[in-house]
């Protein structure tokens, strides 16, 4: 399963490669510079926040279930309401429910602050880089 996340697989290796150490070996020398892809980040901060509207789909249908199962056992229950809760599983049912709607509102808060900041950190690489450029082009020189 690819994701925005894996990188470019040539030949079926992986190779890691430090700014300052070449690929083929050698000494050191830097001189490459940091290449970042704001369009990879941004689908990753697009599929994040894609995961965030599925997640909120699980968690209402969890919701459904575990609310039609606690009035489910409850019905059968003598004497009093179905909503009443004199089963103890239906009671824990609901608790369990109010734990994991808390776990999916944490879940789905983390899934969107990582994709503002994906999607701020590709807009400052994008406007950096034009402002550099625009820098560049304004230096004059007298090789013309």
């Amino acid at each position: 399963m690819s994701t925005p996340f894996d990188g470019p697989h040539q030949g079926g290796s992986t190779q890691t490669r430090l700014n300052s150490v070449p690929a083929e070996g050698g000494g050191g020398g830097g001189g490459g510079g940091t290449n970042v892809d704001t369009q990879r980040l941004d689908q990753a901060a697009n599929a994040l926040v894609e995961l965030r509207g599925d997640t909120e789909n699980v968690d209402n249908g969890a919701d459904d279930d575990c609310l039609s199962a606690s009035r489910g056992l409850n019905k059968h229950s003598a004497g009093g309401m179905a909503e009443a809760g004199s089963w103890a599983t239906a009671g824990s049912l609901v608790t369990m429910d109010v734990r994991w709607g808390s776990q999916v509102l944490n879940l789905k808060s983390l899934l969107q602050d990582i994709s503002d900041k994906l999607h701020t950190t590709s807009g400052h690489y994008t406007s950096t880089e034009q402002e550099e450029q625009a820098r560049q082009r304004s230096i004059s020189t007298p090789f013309g």
